[in-house]
């Protein structure tokens, strides 16, 4: 990106009175930087808590593929509504009068487009740029469902004194990226979707939102008029700025925040450019044009600042499989042919990395704590990155993710092993999410059978395992074998937000569960649920893509 283009955007940022970042506290004061809630919670999920519901004589019905990508479907929506409009865990829209002006002219003529005469969330507290973790905690007695039938966020919003207070790529970007996800979602449904649930209204304020955190983080929210999460003029991302005292507290570029920006800025170019409702209504806040411009320059920063070997030094192989996804979904909505053949190259690199770590039975070396999850989004990115031209690691890809059905599935457990020897697992939102796309790439594009395997992952891992702290009336069922409480039932004075936790184990000797960390990860949350929206039963033939990349730009 040119300094021109660079300059001709965060004047256009500039107009909007929508980017200013710095000395914004979000409704906090900065936050504590470790919340008492992260300490370990020894809480026994064992049993599955008040999972056996069955009368007696009456048998559970077999919880099968349909049964996992329905919750699979349900907790992503839940994990992205609560943080994007009711969580109050990050730098909210409006934040000061100038946001205020803005808000008041854009959200009416939003109702209007979308033929709607309120928003579908009462009081919402709308996020523009999420805050790393939170505890999830309701402070005052929640309102899910008030007197006309619309939940209160006034209600739902966490004590913004336990969150970290500090926005990252990667909390911005999986949250947004969820945004678009879902903002595509909804119009794709537009036609039999109801009227209550008001999906053109919510299309538009998720691709406002995500227009907005653009302009904070990219282009005109930092303290010194850059965005909030570049260097200077550059698009070089930081890794860590608190609003509230404008400062950076980690000016360090790493691999997986520039990948996560990256998979989420690409996904926002097919949705300035497909024709979306959302995006289009009432008028687009930054043009397409600029959004490419913006992709465009961060992949080429991305490209330049991370050989395959700085990846695994910074981080690990599991690195390698992020940056692959990511790569391949900008590869397919590069801004000209050259940018293209740049990400192929930049993917073959990055592939031929994988080949040489691996271990000769499809392990991958020098990968995470959490095994299965290095299978899993090594096993996603080789596959997704072979969409590109003159890629192809679908072969290794194969080997990858059988390594993780042959090797580190545990059909006692239910759940898939951190590694081969581990008489414990821990699993964090962050590895369920690389599980779950490497799942998704094995049946979506390798056609391994591994839906029942999946069925019975999802079952034990996410409800039994209390991976999903609770859930809404619309997903339960008094008959299932492992039921999650409501929201006001999940713990603490006033209940909890029906959310991921952001880590639990299992005891293989005595086949406990345990959550071990009742924190909300967004990170790691939002990955995840961006992971789980692609697997969902809203997949295939109901919602375009499976997560492949260049599939879903268009409306139908």
């Amino acid at each position: 990106m040119t300094s021109h283009d660079r300059r001709s955007i965060l004047t256009y940022g500039a107009t909007l009175g929508l980017t200013a970042l710095a000395g914004c506290s979000g409704g906090e004061d900065g936050g504590a930087e470790t919340p008492d809630t992260a300490e370990t919670d020894s809480t026994d999920t064992s049993g599955g808590g008040d999972s056996e519901t069955e009368t007696e004589g009456q048998e559970t019905a077999a919880y099968e593929w349909s049964d996992a990508t329905w919750d699979s479907y349900w907790y992503s929506l839940y994990n992205m509504s609560t943080n994007i409009a009711m969580s109050g865990n990050g730098v909210l829209f409006p934040h000061n009068e100038e946001q205020q002006q803005a808000f008041d002219e854009r959200f009416p003529a939003m109702l209007e487009a979308a033929n709607t005469d309120k928003p579908p969330v009462k009081n919402p507290n709308l996020n523009m740029a999420a805050f790393t973790e939170g505890d999830p905690s309701f402070t005052e007695q929640p309102v899910l469902s008030g007197e006309d039938g619309r939940p209160d966020a006034a209600t739902l919003a966490w004590d913004k004194s336990k969150s970290s207070g500090v926005v990252s790529p990667s909390s911005a970007g999986w949250t947004h990226l969820k945004g678009v996800t879902w903002a595509k979602n909804f119009e794709n449904h537009f036609d039999i979707l109801p009227d209550s649930l008001a999906a053109e209204f919510r299309s538009e304020v998720l691709s406002t939102l995500a227009q907005i955190g653009i302009n904070a983080t990219l282009i005109g929210g930092g303290p010194e008029g850059n965005g909030a999460l570049t260097k200077g003029e550059s698009m070089e991302l930081i890794s860590g700025f608190r609003p509230a005292k404008g400062e950076v507290v980690d000016d360090t570029a790493r691999p997986n925040h520039h990948s996560a920006m990256l998979w989420f800025m690409s996904d926002m170019t097919s949705l300035a450019k497909g024709g979306w409702f959302g995006y289009e209504n009432p008028e687009p806040l930054i043009p397409p044009k600029k959004i490419q411009q913006l992709t465009d320059g961060l992949a080429e920063t991305t490209m330049s600042l991370f050989a395959p070997a700085d990846i695994v030094e910074m981080g690990s192989t599991r690195d390698l499989g992020q940056m692959l996804g990511a790569i391949a979904w900008y590869g397919t909505h590069a801004g000209s042919d050259e940018m293209a053949d740049q990400a192929a190259s930049y993917a073959t690199d990055l592939g031929d990395a994988v080949e040489s770590s691996l271990a000769g039975n499809g392990m991958v070396e020098n990968g995470a704590a959490n095994q299965a999850a290095t299978q899993g989004v090594v096993g996603q990115g080789l596959v997704w990155a072979s969409e590109l031209n003159g890629v192809d690691y679908t072969d290794t890809a194969g080997d990858v993710l059988g390594y993780m059905v042959d090797e580190l599935w545990d059909e006692d457990a239910g759940t898939f092993a951190s590694g081969p020897d581990d008489s414990t697992y821990t699993i964090t939102a962050r590895d369920a999410g690389d599980v779950t796309g490497g799942v998704n790439a094995a049946d979506a594009v390798l056609g391994m059978d591994v839906k029942s395997i999946y069925a019975r992952y999802f079952n034990q891992t996410f409800n039994r395992g209390r991976l999903q702290r609770a859930e809404r009336p619309q997903s339960r069922s008094e008959s299932a074998e492992h039921t999650l409480p409501l929201p006001a039932e999940a713990g603490g004075k006033f209940g909890q937000a029906a959310v991921y936790n952001a880590e639990i184990e299992y005891d293989t000797e005595a086949d406990e569960w345990t959550v071990t960390d009742r924190l909300f990860d967004t990170e790691g949350a939002l990955y995840l649920a961006n992971q789980d929206i692609w697997i969902g039963q809203w997949g295939g033939e109901f919602y375009e893509g499976r997560g492949i990349p260049g599939t879903n730009d268009s409306p139908k």
